[in-house]
């Protein structure tokens, strides 16, 4: 008689166990793919943060601040390739455009945006970034 409820007990035991190493792994799961989604949100790859023509901050490398930069007019050809217009009538295709989330500092505040770089013929390196960054 007791070795017939010590089995039992042996088995309501085991099943629990066994659904707690089961919510466990279920749990790690869960984490492992939300770290793996936010991580792509925040490094991965973005969409370029400009449709069209727009006024955009336009840095030659190299640069070092806001005030190598200029202010151009930016078509958006496709998500890949940009043309920009200079003011004296000229235009550069870039290729490659390539987008990332960045951060800046300004007033003691972090202000994150969307940069992109991309390339020319000459494999000379632009970055675009929204026109109000100043750094």
């Amino acid at each position: 008689m007791m070795i017939g409820r010590m089995e039992e007990d042996y088995e309501e035991n085991g099943g629990c166990l066994g659904n707690l190493l089961l919510g466990i792994v279920f749990v790690g799961v869960v984490i492992w793919l939300a770290k793996g989604f936010y991580d792509d949100y925040r490094y991965g790859e973005k969409k370029p943060f400009w449709k069209g023509t727009e006024l955009v901050q336009v840095c030659k490398t190299p640069y070092s601040s806001s005030s190598d930069c200029y202010q151009l007019d930016v078509k958006l050809i496709d998500e890949k390739t940009a043309q920009i217009n200079f003011k004296n009538g000229g235009y550069v295709f870039t290729y490659d455009v390539t987008c990332y989330f960045t951060t800046i500092y300004q007033y003691g505040k972090a202000i994150r945006y969307v940069f992109c770089r991309s390339w020319d013929e000459d494999n000379q390196q632009w970055d675009f970034l929204p026109s109000w960054v100043n750094y």
